[in-house]
C-alpha cells in the first residue's frame, strides 16, 4: 500500500480575516492578494479586493499643496 504525502491540505486561509487584512499596509495587501491567487485561495483574494477598494486611491503626496 502506498502512503500519500499531504493527503489533506492545511487550511491556512482560515487565519486571514477581513479585520486582519485591513491592518496591513496597501503594499502588503497587494502582495497577499498575489500570493493567495497563486495558491488558489479565492476567499483571501476577495477579502484583499474588499480591503483595497475601501482604501483611498493615490492622491497628493504629503505636504504638497494644490495650486
Amino acid at each position: 500500500m502506498q502512503v500519500r504525502n499531504n493527503a489533506f491540505k492545511p487550511r491556512r486561509a482560515a487565519t486571514w480575516t477581513r479585520e486582519r487584512i485591513e491592518q496591513l499596509g496597501t503594499p502588503e495587501i497587494k502582495q497577499l492578494r498575489i500570493n493567495a491567487g497563486t495558491l488558489g485561495e479565492n476567499e483571501i483574494v476577495a477579502l484583499c479586493d474588499q480591503a483595497l477598494s475601501a482604501r483611498p486611491r493615490g492622491g497628493a503626496k504629503r505636504g504638497s499643496k494644490k495650486a
